[in-house]
């Protein structure tokens, strides 16, 4: 369909002789065609969401991959569905793959800090720290507001052991974005880490204030009493967690248990 309608194109283009009005009928049937393709797109789309939610992941990336196809007309169209591809390799920890699917977003979309600060993460799951804290920082300077990519900077230098670094990410974070919960548990976690744990208190009970249904909260803070030898406000952490994921609560009840008997 998409090469009858460039011929028809072409075959008025020759016949008639006011070139204005030629190019007018042909820019005409391009907006069709590019109307078109957006339509089926969007059409994939929910086919490849509909095999997402039912695990059929295969299924999906086949739905997204043939979007980039037809939207090749649409950068941006089909950069998304370059992410929404690599996104599907990460959940399933095919991380090389994952950071192919970023690149090509990235080279349709440029200005995606989306797609750069998924590069990252991938970049980061194969233990490229400084390639994934350069494509962070330039999703940063995109999306200054992106707060998944000025985190994820926070994480890097925490992988990489540089808990200073990460320490000076989290405490900017909190200053431009005081509600942003994650902030003030990374930071504890990492005072922790650092052998501070006593300063890591207040930071732990701040996350909870503003999140008080994340589990991992609790769990972050019960290890930090257990580092200060406070297993009885560990132990009511863990009550706490229990309500919320049993799971994890039974997870930390053994490390509470385990650090008794030593």
């Amino acid at each position: 369909m998409l090469r009858k309608r460039t011929q028809l194109c072409l075959s008025v283009a020759n016949r008639l002789v006011i070139p204005g009005f030629a190019l007018l009928l042909c820019g005409s049937a391009m907006a069709q065609t590019q109307s078109d393709a957006i339509r089926e797109a969007q059409r994939l789309s929910r086919v490849a969401q509909v095999a997402h939610q039912q695990g059929r992941y295969d299924d999906a990336i086949k739905a997204y991959q043939t979007i980039t196809i037809v939207a090749a007309g649409s950068p941006q169209v089909a950069a998304s569905a370059h992410v929404a591809v690599g996104n599907i390799f990460m959940m399933t920890g095919r991380f090389e793959e994952a950071a192919a699917a970023y690149r090509r977003a990235v080279a349709l979309d440029p200005t995606s800090a989306e797609a750069i600060n998924n590069l990252g993460e991938a970049l980061g799951e194969m233990k490229q720290f400084q390639p994934a804290l350069q494509a962070f920082q330039k999703a940063v300077e995109l999306d200054p507001k992106y707060l998944r990519a000025r985190y994820n900077m926070g994480v890097t230098y925490d992988r990489m052991g540089q808990m200073k670094y990460a320490e000076f990410i989290y405490r900017i974070l909190i200053r431009d974005f005081p509600d942003f919960a994650l902030a003030y548990d990374s930071l504890a976690v990492s005072l922790s880490k650092s052998g501070r744990a006593r300063e890591a208190v207040p930071f732990h009970e701040k996350a909870i204030s503003l999140a008080p249904g994340d589990p991992s909260f609790y769990f972050n803070y019960s290890l930090t009493c257990l580092m200060l030898r406070d297993v009885k406000r560990a132990q009511e952490q863990q009550q706490k967690l229990r309500a919320l994921d049993p799971t994890m609560a039974e997870r930390l009840a053994t490390m509470i248990a385990k650090r008794q008997r030593n």
